[in-house]
C-alpha cells in the first residue's frame, strides 16, 4: 500500500519493459538488485540498472491499438532484438504498456469472512480474487485491481490487514479494465516475436509512476500524458490510483492540421510542430519567418513561407480540444477532479512550446513539465518525456502491487502463440 517499492525478490534479475506506443516502440532492459540495508527509509527498496535500451518508430500502430499484426510484430522485434544485443541478454518475457480498448476506471468494495478469526494471506488473495472476477464481467480485461484500503469489521483505514483479528475482512478497491479483445490482440502480437507477456499495465498509470514524487501523489495530483495516437490522464490522491482515463487523439492531429493547412509533407509538418511549434503566440512570432516545402509532387517542390505566430493559430485548436475534452470527463469523474490539486505534463507531446501555461489556463491548477525518473545506466535519451511510460512500467513491477494476485489468472494472457507455446509444439513435433 501506499506509493512506495515492495522488494519482489532478493536475488538479482532481469526486468523488461515494452512500451507499445502509436508512434514509437521502445524496449527496456534494466538488472535489479533490492537496496542495501543503509538504504532503507530513504527512496526505493529496489535499484534498477538499464543495461539494455532502443525505440523504434513504430508501423501497424492506430491510436495504441494494432492494425496491421505483421507490421507491428516487426517493429516489436526490431526495438527487443537491439536491446537485447547491447544488454547480452535473451529476454523471455516483457511487461507491456498499454493506452487502446478503452481504458475504464471503476471503484467498489468487497468482503469475506474470516474462517480463522485472524487475516492470513489466503484471505487477501480469495478477496482480491474476487473483486478482480467483479471487475473482469461484461468481456472486459482486468489491467489492474489495486487495494486502496482495507476494513476489518467495523475499523477502517487499514493498509496491511495481514494476521489482525477480526471475522470480516473488507476491501475498497480501484480496478482498470480494458477491451478484451483488443488486449488479446496486443498479447497475440507479442506472443508471434516469441515473447511472454509478463503483465499488461495501463500506460496512463506507468506514466504517472515516472514523473510523479511521492508528495504529489500524497496531496493529490492528475498526470495527462500527451503521447502521437492517444492523450491519457490518470490522477493519483494518498499514494494511490483513483482514475484513468485515455482519449483517441493526440499530437498526431496537430501535425495533419499543419499538413493540411499548409499543404506540407506530414515529415515536414512534424518538424514544423517540434522545432517552432507553441501553443501561444507573442509579439515577436509576429517577426520570425519560417520556411518549408509544398507538397507539390514536383521533382523541385517550392517553398513557401509562414510566421511563428500563424503556425501557433494552426496548433492552438487541436490542443484546446484534447484539453477541453479532458476537462469536461476528468469533471465527470467527481472525486477525482477534486483530488487533483495541480498536474504534470509527460509525453511527446508535452514538449510543445506553451503548453504548461495553456493546461494551467484551462484547468485552473498550477502545471509542471514531467521527466521520468533517472535510473542507473539509462541513456539520456531515454530521459525525456517520451520515455515516461517505459520506465514506469519497470517502477510498476517493484511497487508489487499484484503480489497478493498470484493465483488469479488474467484471460487474455493465454492466446497459446507466444514462446512457450512454441516451445511446446517443438516438444511434441520432434518427441
Amino acid at each position: 500500500m501506499g506509493y512506495t517499492t515492495s522488494i519482489r525478490s532478493k536475488r538479482q534479475r532481469i526486468v523488461t519493459a515494452l512500451d507499445i506506443g502509436t508512434s514509437k516502440i521502445c524496449c527496456l532492459i534494466a538488472k535489479t538488485s533490492p537496496a542495501p540495508d543503509w538504504f532503507e527509509g530513504k527512496g526505493d527498496a529496489m535499484q534498477f540498472e538499464v543495461v539494455g535500451f532502443d525505440h523504434t518508430r513504430a508501423e501497424g500502430l492506430k491510436a495504441g491499438m494494432i492494425a496491421h499484426l505483421d507490421s507491428a510484430e516487426a517493429c516489436i522485434r526490431s526495438a527487443v532484438d537491439t536491446a537485447e544485443r547491447m544488454a547480452g541478454v535473451t529476454v523471455e518475457d516483457v511487461h507491456v504498456s498499454v493506452t487502446c480498448g478503452r481504458l475504464k476506471s471503476e471503484s467498489f468494495s468487497a468482503s469475506v469472512a474470516l474462517q480463522s478469526g485472524a487475516v492470513r494471506e489466503d484471505d487477501i488473495r480469495r478477496l482480491l480474487a474476487g473483486g478482480r472476477q467483479y471487475a473482469g464481467r461484461d468481456k472486459r480485461s482486468v489491467l489492474h485491481a489495486l487495494p486502496v484500503s482495507y476494513r476489518l469489521d467495523d475499523n477502517g483505514g487499514i493498509s496491511e490487514p495481514q494476521g489482525m483479528c477480526g471475522e470480516r475482512l473488507a476491501v475498497d478497491l480501484h480496478a482498470v479494465t480494458a477491451d478484451e479483445v483488443a488486449m488479446r490482440n496486443v498479447t497475440l502480437c507479442v506472443e508471434r516475436c516469441h515473447l511472454a507477456v509478463a503483465s499488461l499495465v495501463a500506460a496512463p498509470y506507468a506514466s504517472a509512476l515516472s514523473v510523479v514524487t511521492p508528495d504529489e501523489a500524497k496531496l493529490g495530483v492528475a498526470c495527462i500524458d500527451f503521447g502521437a495516437g492517444t492523450t491519457t490522464l490518470s490522477v493519483l490522491a494518498d499514494g494511490q490510483l483513483i482514475h484513468i482515463d485515455a482519449i483517441a487523439l493526440g499530437a498526431n492531429g496537430i501535425t495533419t492540421d499543419i499538413a493540411r493547412t499548409l499543404g506540407a509533407p506530414l515529415d515536414y509538418a512534424e518538424r514544423l510542430k517540434t522545432l517552432h511549434g507553441s501553443a501561444f503566440a507573442t509579439p515577436s512570432d509576429e517577426r520570425e519567418i519560417i520556411t518549408y516545402p509544398a507538397a507539390t509532387g514536383m521533382p523541385q517542390p517550392s517553398l513557401n513561407q509562414i510566421t511563428k505566430a500563424q503556425l501557433a493559430v494552426i496548433i492552438r485548436p487541436r490542443v484546446e480540444e484534447i484539453l477541453d475534452l479532458l476537462r469536461r470527463r476528468l469533471a465527470a469523474s467527481g472525486l477525482a477532479a477534486k483530488a487533483a490539486q495541480h498536474f504534470v505534463l509527460t509525453g511527446g507531446g508535452s514538449q510543445l512550446t506553451g503548453l504548461p501555461e495553456l493546461t494551467a489556463n484551462k484547468f485552473g491548477r498550477p502545471v509542471r513539465l514531467g521527466r521520468p525518473r533517472s535510473l542507473r545506466g539509462m541513456p539520456a535519451a531515454a530521459a525525456s518525456p517520451g520515455f515516461a511510460a517505459g520506465v514506469g512500467l519497470l517502477l510498476n513491477w517493484a511497487r508489487g502491487d499484484d503480489r497478493h494476485s498470484g493465483g488469479v489468472e488474467q484471460r487474455f494472457l493465454r492466446t497459446g502463440t507466444g514462446y512457450f507455446a512454441k516451445v511446446g509444439e517443438w516438444i511434441r513435433d520432434n518427441f
